[in-house]
């Protein structure tokens, strides 16, 4: 795995490069107007050519070709211009500007054709702007060359080509023919193909290679590589573009600029283009085209071994010479005697620390708030070190832990540790924060570095965030009161909580069973929903607000409990219950003492033999009218009674008979 800080090294590198050969914005604005102005004047050049070709024919001759142009749309001479190249893909750097355009013809194209283009072009180009601009015939290049005559000094290729050149595999036995009926000043076919050509690469770039990240920058280091370094110069133009797009395409995420640059240089340094290798098709091609096979050995094991060159000095961090610049100074670069004199070496200027006794410039600007917080005895008087900075000071680097959190929701406890020096400490306390707290008093006493002004800043922050709790729970409900309907919302994260700390709508329910929650409105976006939640308890309607419904019917059933429960409060304080033992029989036998104490109600029953009763089955008299048997017409008291304790909070996990050894007056009032 690569640092971080080495990644963003190369980052800034390559980016320093392409924006030293990236065109400037007036170089980029002057080809704008000049492309644009050429494709206008292109247009009506087309119409005029139209025009013409009308006039000549006669009357009736034009009306039938009106009527065939209407069903063939491609009636017009020339039919359409297109980018190509560096414009369409917009890889035009500060060395290499070269601009062209393809001039599509309904037929073949042919010197006389573009002789009538170039006359006319200069006249339309003057119709739409003052510029002067000179248009020269390349018959060699099947093009008009337009030429700025100011700076930036611009050239504008507008290539002439049709669909027609293509050869028709079908129709091998009829190529004598069509030669036989072209006409004898057709401009060169194989160039006119070659501008098809252009215009489908551009077609695949825009598709592929613009979507993915980096790959138009990396493009343009490579472009000025190739102007640079002999070796790289077979490689320009279109199987540099295939490259760079299989290697950025491939990866499974996006590339930072360095990155993808180191990844196109290790594709390539892999030795895909040497003799033997997997070599690079053209995607643009219905036949399997090795785009490399004009390529020789030689050419091939210099390329290759310029890429594994170029790995070698990234790897060892001088990005700077395969990109044939000086070596940018790093974010925080070492204090030279240059700077203190007041002249910085980095690209950015680095910030002095504020100096007393120089009155220089930037010292006067700063206002007296910034003095004092740069003066270091103000620092330390109003904010003194606490025990984790006096920890972190002693001993950097320490990892504070979570072993454990318990506790209920509304009061957690957390557990911290960290090891120092081989020893384990550990502290707990409410908030993580205050858990390191007493972890850093803990270890310092242990270091013997502890003072009294630790335990003080321990205590403010416990008040402080205690505090802080019980303004939350104030603030956060928002309690509004209309007619017999009530409405609360709780401006809270978290699950909402009572007292108790039960969920509002459980500890209603337990009270008042069979309540019904009813949506009132739902207002809001998609993003930002507003419910409003309602229950009806005893005539009296209580309302909820919230993000969701959940939390809304919650802030209603907390509205309720509020309301038909002010003591509810106070009784969950103060209520104490007797824990149940896990014997039986002890708790059985409490609560028969609260039974003797006049706390629980004891229905007397009948005489009962000390015989073991068998599973599921009771005595005739025993637990009527709960048990199986009727009662007997009248309590006959027994010399050990059997008994039965009416209270919910105190039922036997079992009905079986129980013996205990109290007299009968303990029962009896009437014995």
């Amino acid at each position: 795995m690569r640092l971080l800080r080495s990644v963003a090294n190369d980052d800034r590198h390559v980016m320093a490069k392409h924006a030293s050969i990236y065109p400037s914005s007036e170089d980029l604005e002057a080809v704008q107007t000049m492309v644009s102005t050429v494709e206008c004047a292109l247009k009506q050049v087309s119409d005029w050519l139209d025009g013409v070709k009308k006039a000549v024919k006669s009357s009736s001759e034009a009306t039938e070709e009106s009527e065939t142009n209407k069903k063939d749309q491609s009636g017009r001479v020339l039919s359409g211009v297109v980018r190509i190249g560096l414009v369409a893909k917009g890889l035009l750097i500060k060395s290499d500007m070269d601009l062209e355009l393809v001039l599509m013809c309904k037929e073949k194209p042919t010197e006389t054709l573009l002789r009538t283009v170039k006359g006319s072009l200069p006249i339309q180009i003057k119709k739409l702007t003052e510029e002067p601009y000179e248009v020269v015939q390349c018959v060699e290049e099947c093009a008009a060359a337009v030429r700025t005559t100011k700076e930036p000094f611009l050239t504008l290729k507008v290539i002439l080509t049709s669909p027609l050149m293509r050869e028709d595999p079908e129709k091998k036995e009829e190529v004598e023919n069509v030669e036989m009926n072209d006409p004898p000043d057709i401009l060169d076919r194989q160039i006119c193909l070659n501008a098809l050509v252009s215009l489908r690469h551009a077609k695949w770039f825009q598709a592929r290679a613009n979507g993915l990240k980096s790959c138009v920058i990396i493009l343009r280091i490579l472009r000025d590589l190739c102007n640079r370094d002999s070796a790289w110069q077979p490689l320009k133009g279109w199987p540099l573009e295939l490259l760079c797009e299989k290697a950025l395409g491939t990866c499974n995420r996006p590339l930072g600029a360095g990155e993808a640059l180191r990844r196109v240089f290790e594709c390539i340094a892999s030795g895909i283009l040497l003799p033997g290798g997997p070599g690079l098709q053209d995607p643009c091609e219905k036949e399997p085209t090795d785009v490399l096979a004009f390529l020789t050995d030689q050419e091939r094991e210099d390329v290759t071994f310029s890429a594994q060159h170029a790995l070698r000095l990234l790897a060892f961090g001088q990005i700077s010479k395969v990109l044939d610049m000086e070596p940018l100074p790093y974010s925080k670069p070492a204090t030279s005697s240059t700077e203190k004199e007041g002249v910085s070496t980095s690209s950015s200027p680095v910030k002095r620390p504020c100096d007393n006794d120089s009155e220089d410039e930037s010292s006067k600007k700063l206002k007296p708030d910034w003095k004092k917080m740069i003066d270091s005895k103000y620092l330390q008087k109003s904010q003194p070190a606490n025990a984790l900075m006096r920890l972190n000071q002693l001993k950097y680097g320490l990892q504070y832990k979570l072993i454990s959190q318990s506790g209920p929701v509304h009061a957690p406890v957390f557990e911290m540790s960290v090891d120092v020096d081989g020893t384990t400490y550990k502290a707990s306390g409410p908030s993580k924060k205050i858990a390191k707290f007493h972890l850093a008093v803990k270890v310092l006493k242990a270091l013997g570095c502890a003072t009294e002004e630790d335990n003080e800043y321990l205590e403010a922050e416990e008040k402080t965030q205690n505090k802080s709790k019980v303004d939350s729970k104030s603030s956060n409900l928002t309690v509004s009161t209309s007619g017999n309907i009530t409405t609360v919302e709780v401006k809270t994260q978290g699950p909402i909580l009572t007292n108790g700390g039960k969920n509002p709508v459980m500890e209603l329910n337990e009270k008042i069973r069979g309540l019904r929650y009813d949506l009132v409105t739902e207002t809001g976006t998609s993003n930002d929903k507003r419910f409003v939640m309602e229950v009806e308890v005893d005539g009296h309607k209580f309302r909820g607000k919230g993000p969701n419904k959940k939390v809304a019917k919650a802030s209603a059933a907390l509205a309720a409990l509020d309301k038909l429960f002010p003591q509810n409060k106070e009784s969950n304080r103060k209520k104490k219950t007797v824990p149940q033992s896990k014997s039986g029989i002890t708790s059985l036998m409490s609560a028969a003492v609260q039974a003797v104490r006049g706390r629980t109600r004891v229905l007397p029953r009948g005489g009962y033999v000390g015989a073991a009763a068998a599973t599921g089955y009771l005595p005739a008299g025993y637990g009527s009218p709960y048990g199986y048997s009727p009662a007997p017409p009248a309590p006959v008291p027994p010399v050990y009674g059997g008994f039965f304790i009416h209270n919910p909070y105190y039922q036997p996990r079992s009905i079986a008979p129980l013996i205990i050894h109290l007299g009968p007056q303990d029962f009896f009032s009437n014995f």
